[in-house]
């Protein structure tokens, strides 16, 4: 049993786009570290609606296969696949903060910095009495 069968089930019927993206990304995950499936990428390409769903499946599935790739050139050639596989997939897909010693990298589904950092502009000031009264030549 290879490692994306031992997390997810290949008896499916139907597949969301959500769905189909996260098996898409642990696909390419498996992919680049030896365990092709294209008979399930296949299936899972083929079952989106829309042309649209499907290259988002493709791009998922690429952006697995370059995770996949960037964790096993960071780590050392004895670490086993499937702990690369554990390490990728749980820090993509189960949201899981990664460790002092793992790549802190921003994911594609973070929200930018300009929207998740409230900057200090709208934060009101405090507001000087003489800032609202009239200057001394108009009373």
């Amino acid at each position: 049993m290879s490692l994306y069968e031992d997390r997810f089930d290949t008896d499916w019927d139907h597949l969301d786009r959500d769905e189909a993206m996260e098996r898409a990304f642990a696909l390419g995950v498996a992919a680049s570290l030896g365990h092709h499936n294209e008979d399930e990428y296949e299936a899972v390409h083929e079952a989106m609606g829309t042309n649209y769903d499907a290259s988002i499946v493709e791009l998922a599935y690429k952006e697995g296969k370059q995770k996949g790739t960037e964790r096993k050139r960071a780590v050392d050639n004895a670490t086993d696949t499937e702990e690369i596989w554990e390490t990728v997939i749980s820090a993509e897909l189960d949201d899981v903060e990664p460790a002092d010693d793992e790549d802190t990298t921003s994911r594609a589904t973070d929200l930018p910095s300009a929207v998740s950092d409230l900057p200090e502009m709208t934060d009101q000031p405090d507001r000087d009495p003489e800032q609202t009264e009239f200057p001394d030549f108009l009373e």
